[in-house]
């Protein structure tokens, strides 16, 4: 396990099991590296405690509009799958992203691979092929590994993001349309010959039985299950998580069960 994608339908708590497992790993002695890949969401660097966030990775690469007119050329080459390169490098380490395009904090460093910011912009599919290229050519050290906070759904997947994970950890709330998303992530991960786990989170403890029998009925084997912490979800509206709370315990839980593979 040395890159990690999280995925999931909107809302299913992503962004936290993303802040959660690299603290836990971090504790463990390892150089986190959070990739928030998700166009959307705009607040993942305030869990981890950061005044602003980078500045995107896009912009280092000349920005969105540049990574367009590079693909723009290459699928007119005529080509059935154009070489991807908008990385000059054929490889690069976390040391070499500059400054200005990474947080860091201790063990554990932020960079965002980019933001929908205007009206009309045009799709995110730019933000999809640095994300991809990103991961398909970082090299990590032994005590190294990256975490990706997806955007919401499955469409990264055809977009081919997890080309360069090794694992996937598909994130559900106890509900039939969320844990189907789930559902259909793992299929094409494994399709993709990934390590997958699946984690159900906000899980009311009085119905985790009912909960526990009708995902093992679909063929899920439940990896980790966090239950619903009225901590961590009064804390959310101010984007906080507070690592005392039992759903962190738990998070840490479901790293120790999976520990040895990593």
């Amino acid at each position: 396990m040395k890159k990690v994608a999280v995925c999931g339908k909107g809302g299913v708590g992503k962004s936290f099991i993303v802040y959660a497992l690299a603290k836990a790993f971090s504790k463990r002695g390892k150089r986190v590296l959070v990739v928030d890949s998700d166009e959307s969401n705009q607040t993942l660097y305030k869990l981890f405690g950061f005044k602003e966030p980078p500045a995107a990775f896009m912009d280092f690469l000349g920005g969105k509009k540049t990574v367009q007119q590079s693909l723009i050329k290459r699928f007119q080459s005529g080509e059935k799958e154009p070489k991807m390169s908008v990385i000059e490098k054929d490889t690069f380490s976390i040391d070499d992203i500059p400054d200005e395009f990474i947080k860091k904090d201790g063990n554990i460093a932020l960079v965002s691979i980019g933001k929908i910011k205007e009206p009309m912009e045009g799709c995110a599919c730019p933000m999809g092929v640095v994300s991809r290229e990103f991961l398909e050519k970082i090299e990590l050290r032994d005590n190294e590994l990256i975490i990706v906070d997806t955007e919401a759904g499955v469409e990264h997947f055809g977009r081919g993001i997890e080309k360069g994970i090794d694992t996937v950890i598909a994130v559900a709330e106890p509900y039939l349309d969320s844990v189907e998303v789930a559902e259909k992530a793992l299929s094409l991960s494994q399709k993709m010959g990934k390590n997958i786990y699946f984690i159900l989170n906000k899980v009311p403890a009085e119905i985790e039985t009912k909960i526990r029998e009708n995902v093992q009925k679909r063929g899920l084997p439940i990896s980790g299950l966090i239950h619903f912490s009225p901590a961590v979800y009064s804390l959310s509206i101010d984007g906080k998580i507070p690592e005392n709370s039992e759903a962190f315990k738990e998070i840490e839980q479901f790293l120790e069960s999976i520990y040895a593979g990593v």
